[in-house]
């Protein structure tokens, strides 16, 4: 099948890569938040999260800064320049994008310094080693906010691709498949940490059996994601979109499944978590090529 270009958008790697850490840090942050309303806030799965959402985001920002014709003026996106307040434009997905961005950055922050200080790195006063934001009352408020805004932040970059109307991002279920695939790899994340520092206890042990089933999920609202694009599923089966596609269900869904599900000789989480991380990835690279470069 022909298809005909209907624009000339040209994001690079700079944009997938941004997506995919954004992703990851939604990911492993609404995870975190899980652990906090089941009570498990200050347990070790629950700390890498904290650990891991910030600095990601931190390199998104940066990735978005940088992508931009002058990255000198990447503060124009969230303040008016006319009168130094924040700007929202509530119409649009890139401004509510980019609050989104500035909200979680400052949001997982706080974590990350919560567990800096569970470390007994350092105190800030009465926040001290014994008395930590995660793990209390307010903690779990904390995350309420924390996890919603991580929805948030794992669906923006999917609906801002549908506001585009280009043909190939135009599904009404683009949101959730960016969803599923930061869930998906914030699960991965979390896994390759714990089994590299060592401490795979019974939350990780749990964690990995959730993601079968993220997997499974994940499959599902892709093959969904796909059915919704009618004829414009040709701008995904075609060069190097169509190589990332195969990529991604090969190394994001049936390489994991096989290892867990292949005998006592495939154990382990280090090769699934890796191989996930890599098809959430190429997903996000075959989603953003394809339409652009469509004929």
């Amino acid at each position: 099948m022909l298809l005909e270009r209907f624009n000339d958008m040209h994001w690079g790697w700079l944009v997938y890569l941004e997506m995919f850490l954004a992703g990851v840090a939604a990911g492993a942050y609404m995870i975190s938040a899980l652990l906090e309303w089941l009570g498990r806030g200050r347990t070790p799965l629950a700390r890498s999260a904290h650990a891991l959402a910030f600095p990601l985001v931190a390199i998104a920002g940066l990735l978005l800064a940088l992508d931009l014709t002058r990255p000198e003026r990447f503060w124009h996106m969230v303040i008016q320049s006319e009168t130094m307040l924040p700007m929202f434009k509530y119409w649009s997905p890139m401004s509510a994008g980019s609050i989104l961005l500035l909200l979680f950055g400052g949001l997982t922050f706080v974590s990350f310094i919560d567990f800096l200080i569970s470390r007994g790195l350092f105190r800030l006063g009465p926040w001290n080693q014994d008395r930590t934001l995660h793990g209390s009352l307010l903690g779990g408020i904390w995350m309420v906010v924390g996890g919603l805004v991580g929805v948030g932040i794992a669906a923006y970059s999917g609906v801002l691709l549908s506001a585009t109307n280009v043909p190939g991002w135009d599904s009404t279920l683009i949101g959730a498949l960016y969803v599923a695939t930061a869930a998906l790899t914030g699960v991965a994340a979390l896994l390759l940490i714990q089994t590299v520092r060592g401490l795979i206890d019974a939350d990780a042990l749990a964690l990995a059996a959730t993601h079968v089933w993220l997997i499974v999920w994940w499959l599902v609202v892709l093959v969904a994601f796909l059915a919704t694009l009618g004829q414009n599923i040709g701008f995904l089966l075609h060069g190097v979109a169509l190589i990332g596609l195969i990529g991604a269900v090969i190394l994001g869904a049936v390489v994991p499944l096989l290892w867990r599900f292949g005998g006592p000789r495939f154990q382990g989480l280090l090769l699934p978590a890796l191989s996930t991380l890599l098809g959430g990835f190429l997903l996000r690279m075959a989603i953003v090529v394809g339409p652009p470069g469509g004929r």
